[in-house]
């Protein structure tokens, strides 16, 4: 059976790539698949064969809305950070989604909606269509279950009125990973499902043949969110000098992903290779060590690439993150503000101990058993 997906994505720059583990299996099983998010994500739908339409806004580049963010993050921590994103900006963006999805969905009716976890407005008019929908899990479900009853929910209530529905409520949930390992207390009706990830990002780029196997690789990126918004750059870029600082005493190769910070970091020599972008999951296949920011599709990526990691988590539920795989023994969790020295001796215990590579070789192997996403399967059991 041929279905008519919708799938929702929200305005993060690396949402639709953390979508893949539904996108590419639908892809394969033939379906006809149509992907409604902001318009930041058109080239990212056609990169992956997928229809684009046009839904919300990218209202996370607002200038505005982004320093707010950060000062809260910087003078209050990670916890107030999440309240008022979470709680107070995420629903308060949900209409507009609303509005364009329940004009496209009337259109043409899809046959299963499958909208990330946080996306709080696709839920909302699938509720109202009657639509089959599942929500998918991009590395936030633990934080949204952790506010959804004192600060989600009740903010999203006068939305839910206006269209004449009952209390909000989170979908039934996808995950691509074990759900014990991000999750204390399981979700109900959580699926956990293999993951895949886009062809075009498992491509190795030529420029990695320039670093030979006589030294350790390590590859460093703190993500594309920390760095597209304007109030944390110098915050993170600080951390990036202070890790190239302690990488610099270390025999060894480094390719750093900075996005646009990439420009205004200094040279570090032969050795290491500053580039905006690179293709993670290729270059993790290769990597001894990968330091991280911690976000979900990004320590999932060091796991199928048996990677250990240096988690150094920033924002939303990346610290969370970052220790959760620590207490695993899949690698090691610093503060963004941890001294060069600090990270140097991290370093050297994780390079200098085969128990983190066997962890992580033993989670890939996990992680390679969770059961094929079928949609077919899926819908009828929704």
């Amino acid at each position: 059976m041929t279905l008519r997906m919708a799938i929702t994505a929200e305005p993060i720059p690396s949402h639709v790539s953390a979508l893949d583990y539904v996108i590419s299996p639908a892809l394969e099983q033939g379906h006809q698949v149509a992907l409604h998010a902001p318009l930041m994500f058109r080239r990212q739908a056609r990169r992956r064969g997928v229809e684009f339409h046009r839904a919300g806004t990218n209202w996370t580049c607002d200038l505005g809305l982004q320093q707010a963010a950060s000062e809260i993050w910087k003078e209050s921590g990670n916890a107030p950070f999440n309240r008022y994103v979470f709680g107070h900006l995420w629903p308060e963006q949900a209409e507009a989604k609303v509005h364009d999805l329940l004009t496209a969905w009337t259109r043409q009716r899809p046959d299963l909606v499958i909208a990330e976890c946080s996306d709080l407005g696709a839920h909302l008019a699938a509720r109202i269509l009657e639509l089959p929908l599942i929500a998918a899990d991009n590395g936030l479900g633990p934080l949204l279950l952790d506010l959804w009853e004192t600060d989600i929910a009740p903010a999203l209530v006068p939305l839910y009125k206006r269209y004449e529905q009952d209390t909000p409520a989170l979908p039934p949930m996808l995950t691509p990973a074990p759900v014990r390992w991000f999750y204390e207390t399981p979700p109900p009706a959580a699926r956990a499902v293999r993951r895949t990830v886009a062809d075009f990002r498992s491509l190795a780029p030529e420029w990695l043949d320039r670093f030979p196997s006589s030294r350790p690789l390590f590859y460093v990126s703190l993500g594309t969110l920390t760095t597209a918004m304007s109030g944390l750059r110098t915050v993170v870029e600080s951390a990036y000098r202070q890790i190239m600082a302690a990488l610099s005493g270390i025999d060894c190769y480094a390719i750093v992903s900075a996005g646009g910070l990439a420009k205004h970091l200094p040279s570090a020599g032969s050795r290491v290779e500053i580039v905006e972008y690179a293709p993670q999951p290729a270059l993790l296949r290769r990597a001894d060590l990968f330091v991280t920011h911690g976000g979900r599709a990004s320590l999932l990526d060091a796991v199928q690439g048996a990677t250990p990691v240096l988690g150094m988590g920033v924002l939303a539920d990346q610290p969370d993150n970052a220790a959760a795989f620590a207490r695993r023994g899949l690698g090691r969790a610093l503060d963004l503000t941890a001294t060069r020295a600090e990270m140097a001796d991290a370093v050297t215990t994780v390079l200098g101990s085969a128990r983190y590579g066997a962890a992580m070789s033993a989670a890939d192997a996990e992680l390679s058993q969770l059961p094929p996403l079928d949609l077919a399967e899926l819908r009828e059991s929704l």
